[in-house]
């Protein structure tokens, strides 16, 4: 049996990363969390692997556009789902990297993992 993926979920909105969270769970995807750019750069700094990266746009102490940049210095070949429900383009983003608009389907992001990330599939 295949290792199941690990996804750094990076929302500030407790019911959209709750449900985010326990979908993804459901779907054998083993899953971190994060409310603020702060959490998340501790995941993002340590030695622990991840496979993945969901990562809202808009967070309460930072830009996530921002924190996607950091992210991709020290993680070159990391995928991030950038979610926004402002509909935000990105610049010079990365083909490893996917925008979703909120609100959007669980299976859509999962579906955008899978794409990411062959082994989760």
């Amino acid at each position: 049996m295949p290792t199941p993926p690990t996804v750094l979920v990076v929302e500030d909105d407790f019911l959209i990363r709750a449900c985010l969270i326990e979908f993804l769970e459901d779907s054998n995807v083993e899953v971190l969390e994060a409310d603020s750019c702060e959490t998340a750069r501790g995941f993002i700094q340590s030695d622990r692997a991840l496979d993945l990266v969901i990562l809202d746009i808009s967070l309460p102490d930072g830009s996530g556009t921002d924190l996607g940049r950091e992210t991709r210095q020290l993680h070159p070949t990391l995928p991030i789902i950038y979610t926004t429900g402002h509909g935000v383009a990105l610049e010079g983003h990365s083909p490893l990297d996917r925008v979703m608009t909120k609100p959007y389907q669980f299976d859509a992001i999962l579906s955008v993992v899978h794409e990411l990330v062959p082994a989760a599939a």
